[in-house]
């Protein structure tokens, strides 16, 4: 579609696309036409049934996972102004301002994995390159650095406030990855989610793998 190739030149036109086809396609949470084109025009690949991918204020590169949520006025910022010249101004690396051909800064790519849940207002530095399966970012944090699999952060700077779970259960559910099993077979054993321990018990008995 023509509409398709405007993409990344008007943000209208991009809110109006994901508007359009999350009526038609099941909300952001399913939208592949939406995944896809966040893919080409913004170097985001985000899994199913996650959301707030979409803000404007997150850049890419970015791989999310799946199940993940990114509540409002998240930002990630993929790369800093330059700091070791004798200026930090825009003008040696922004070629909109006529010193320099080319923005020779290289961007950033951040891997946030499944079933993270990123709370309001967090703003994420080009220092954290990875948000492990299951972590938990508090609203309001400043994350400068990796965050493992199943911490919950937060604070300026944020850092580890506790683990969700024992070393025993997190092994577990980093070996099931439940979030890439088909959706319907999920809702069949959703009471489930309740008991992480009896979760992984009963996947790993089935034999779903």
């Amino acid at each position: 579609m023509i509409f398709d190739k405007l993409y990344n030149r008007s943000r209208f036109i991009r809110k109006s696309l994901i508007w359009l086809y999350s009526r038609r396609e099941g909300g952001v949470f399913r939208s592949s036409t939406i995944r896809k084109l966040h893919e080409n025009y913004k170097g985001i690949k985000a899994g199913f049934n996650s959301y707030g991918w979409t803000a404007e204020s997150i850049d890419g590169p970015a791989t999310i996972g799946n199940y993940t949520s990114i509540g409002k006025n998240v930002r990630r910022i993929c790369v800093n102004h330059l700091f070791s010249y004798a200026t930090t101004h825009p003008c040696i690396f922004n070629p909109t301002l006529g010193w320099v051909d080319i923005d020779s800064r290289e961007r950033v790519h951040i891997n946030i994995g499944n079933d993270v849940w990123i709370g309001d207002n967090v703003t994420i530095l080009p220092s954290c390159v990875s948000i492990g399966n299951g972590a938990i970012i508090g609203a309001g944090a400043v994350v400068t650095k990796n965050v493992p699999p199943y911490e919950i952060w937060g604070g300026v700077p944020a850092h580890c406030i506790k683990r969700r779970f024992s070393d025993e259960v997190i092994l577990g559910l980093e070996k099931i990855q439940w979030w890439n099993f088909p959706e319907e077979r999920l809702k069949s054993i959703k009471e489930l989610f309740s008991d992480p321990t009896e979760l992984i018990n009963i996947i790993n008995q089935e034999n779903w793998n």
